[in-house]
């Protein structure tokens, strides 16, 4: 087969998968990170790609013979404190298969790692070979399932899956408990290190502290305890040492549940990048003035469950004596909205943290007495010192200096008027 045969077979394949809903913040997260990682499998579209028809013709030897791949999490024996209750290792089992139906496997299902969590019920580590075959036109070898399996009041239940490629790390993590505040991390060699809170700097960079996990007191994996919170993932972590491609961030295993879980995996209208022109002439986009794929400026080793509360604006312009400026807001992990002017260089100052639900979230006086930059989703107007009402072309602009108040029309037609600094 040519790679071009290679890459049709693989896109009708996979017809089927569904696009993990936490995907395309990770990829604006991390840039410069890879996102060739295992993502979770969908029951139905693995079955598709194992014993589809093209794809057929993609599994090596046609019965996924020839010499296994080595994984810690296949080879190596069970691990934690419940490694010799051979009920719960069985049930463990049991539970597994159930979950799998007819999925196409080999051998027999492997309890990585059996224990109690800290206030919480029994918790496993499973994985199991399947055929092996070629996975991804980069030439990634998919061998095996893995996941994590609870105890609940209604019997053990698989809570997540995810298909192992060689060259890639799984999901080592795990937020447990009905109010997702146990966290749970397995040691998978890269000396993973957890982050408990995120702060800002005076500047609006991110700030992080990274503690590495002792995983010797559970036997090969580590708890922690996260605030209550439905919505939000206040703890990162971050391995140690890179994996074969380069990327030091940890999945967390049930991320996906979690975010179906909400009801809120689709990101609410509105909330597009908004990008605007505001005044003078253009100015070539520049990567240099757009903090969203700058160091220090996202969280990538942090979790979303729901969609950012409001839209990213970022407003270009020209202020009258020449100079360049960028507007720009940022909406980081903890859903807190951070505003910034860039002002005659790209270097960023920090003009605070707006609420994303006030009716005019953006205003921005700039120095010298060049204006003030407005933005809202709506429809705008302006006036001075109590005069006759100017209307504004579109939902955001560069407004003289004497503009002291704002009108925002919503969509819902309510008016609602508000006073510049």
């Amino acid at each position: 087969m040519t790679d071009t045969d290679i890459r049709t077979a693989l896109e009708q394949a996979t017809g089927d998968l569904r696009t993990p809903p936490d995907l395309l913040d990770r990829v604006r997260a991390g840039g410069r990170r890879r996102v060739v990682r295992r993502r979770t499998v969908l029951a139905a579209g693995l079955a598709t790609i194992a014993a589809g028809g093209t794809a057929g013709a993609l599994i090596s030897g046609g019965d996924g013979g020839g010499t296994p791949v080595a994984s810690p999490l296949l080879d190596h024996p069970t691990r934690g404190d419940l490694k010799r209750d051979t009920a719960f290792l069985d049930d463990v089992r049991t539970a597994w298969r159930h979950h799998l139906g007819g999925l196409p496997v080999r051998g027999e299902p492997h309890v990585a790692w059996a224990g109690l969590a800290p206030l919480y019920a029994g918790i496993a580590v499973v994985a199991q070979r399947t055929p092996q075959r070629v996975s991804s036109p980069i030439g990634q070898i998919s061998y095996g399932l893995t996941g994590f399996v609870e105890q609940t009041r209604d019997g053990l239940r698989v809570m997540s899956l995810e298909e192992m490629l060689t060259g890639a790390t799984n999901s080592a993590a795990v937020l447990l408990g009905p109010d997702h505040n146990v966290l749970m991390v397995l040691d998978d060699g890269r000396g993973i290190g957890y982050s408990p809170a995120l702060a800002y700097t005076e500047q609006g960079r991110i700030s992080r502290t990274f503690t590495p996990f002792d995983f010797r007191l559970h036997d090969g994996v580590a708890f922690g305890a996260t605030p209550q919170s439905q919505t939000l993932v206040r703890v990162a972590l971050r391995a140690g040492r890179p994996d074969s491609r380069g990327d030091r961030s940890v999945g967390l295993a049930n991320l996906s549940q979690l975010v179906a879980d909400t009801g809120r995996g689709a990101p609410p209208a509105g909330t597009a990048r908004r990008a605007r022109l505001l005044a003078g002439p253009a100015f070539e986009a520049d990567d240099k003035w757009d903090l969203s794929g700058r160091d220090g400026y996202d969280d990538p080793y942090g979790y979303r469950i729901t969609p950012p509360p409001a839209g990213t604006w970022i407003l270009r312009g020209t202020t009258a004596d020449g100079r360049r400026f960028v507007v720009q807001t940022l909406t980081s992990t903890d859903d807190r909205v951070r505003l910034f002017l860039s002002l005659g260089t790209p270097e960023p100052v920090l003009r605070g943290f707006p609420d994303p639900a006030a009716p005019l979230p953006v205003q921005v006086r700039l120095p010298d007495g060049q204006g003030v930059v407005v933005a809202a989703p709506g429809r705008l107007r302006y006036r001075v010192a109590g005069r006759t009402w100017l209307p504004i072309s579109g939902d955001a602009a560069l407004l003289p200096a004497a503009a002291d108040e704002v009108e925002v029309t919503t969509a819902r037609g309510q008016a609602v008027r508000v006073r510049l600094a």
